[in-house]
């Protein structure tokens, strides 16, 4: 560790992200683990906390990884933005609303976050490639898989590729995605879930980590853009990427991509 490391809390210190996370962390010479944010029970000699202020005050972060849930990883973030500490968010279940209201905190506190529910950096490909594939498509469907304890469906990935996708395709004047209709449901929920005319399929299974497929089809042809995490140690790159761009950032970072 140097001594211009930057000094990092994790909220949700003890989940598999947290843990996987911390270790990395600890690992890292230019970054320096401070303090984690815990439900219950807080160890001082793991500087844990159970309560986000005093986190703040006691640990001085300049920079927070937060893999909590939604809504609790609003309330952090919003404290954090209020504290001069930069969040980054790695945590699902927001809506376009809630990105807003962080937004406009940066915005009044004049102070960065980035927020990044899917720290995989082929994750981010994934999406920009499928976004560049759906000028070409009139149909598409997402099948997205975590593990079974992920407490959200859809994926705030799919959910986030679904409407990069409607707005790459509907660029030109009335053009959106079709849907082929179904006349007989025999089963509710056969079809899945539907956001601007895309098709999101989750699927929850013990041993899987992340998986998304996005499934374009046309004329006598479909096209697959795959992407896997089979560790969690795939998503340290891209939160390492995170963490050294928000110590210095003044402003809301809405996913990876700006930042590659």
């Amino acid at each position: 560790m140097t001594p211009s490391a930057i000094r990092v809390a994790v909220a949700g210190a003890r989940g598999k992200m947290g843990t996987t996370a911390i270790a990395a962390l600890e690992a890292a010479s230019d970054l320096s683990y401070v303090g984690g944010l815990v439900r219950t029970d807080p160890n001082a000699e793991r500087s844990e906390f159970s309560d986000v202020d005093e986190l703040l005050a006691s640990a001085r972060p300049e920079v927070l990884v937060d893999f909590t849930h939604f809504p609790d990883s609003k309330k952090i973030a919003l404290a954090c933005i209020a504290s001069g500490v930069r969040p980054v968010i790695g945590t699902s279940g927001y809506v376009a609303e809630d990105v807003d209201d962080l937004r406009a905190a940066c915005e009044r506190e004049t102070i960065g976050c980035v927020f990044v529910p899917n720290f995989g950096i082929g994750a981010v490909l994934m999406m920009k490639y499928a976004a560049d594939a759906a000028r070409h498509y009139d149909a598409v469907e997402i099948i997205e898989m975590h593990e079974a304890g992920k407490k959200d469906a859809p994926s705030g990935t799919s959910t986030a590729t679904a409407r990069r996708l409607a707005a790459a395709r509907s660029a030109a004047p009335g053009r959106s995605f079709q849907r082929a209709p179904t006349s007989l449901m025999k089963m509710e929920g056969a079809r899945g879930a539907e956001l601007e005319g895309v098709g999101i399929h989750s699927l929850r299974l013990p041993g899987v980590v992340t998986h998304q497929e996005v499934l374009f089809g046309g004329d006598g042809e479909t096209l697959r853009i795959v992407h896997d995490s089979t560790s969690r140690s795939s998503f340290m790159p891209g939160m390492f990427l995170a963490i050294r761009a928000a110590r210095d950032l003044t402003k809301f970072v809405d996913w990876l991509e700006s930042l590659l």
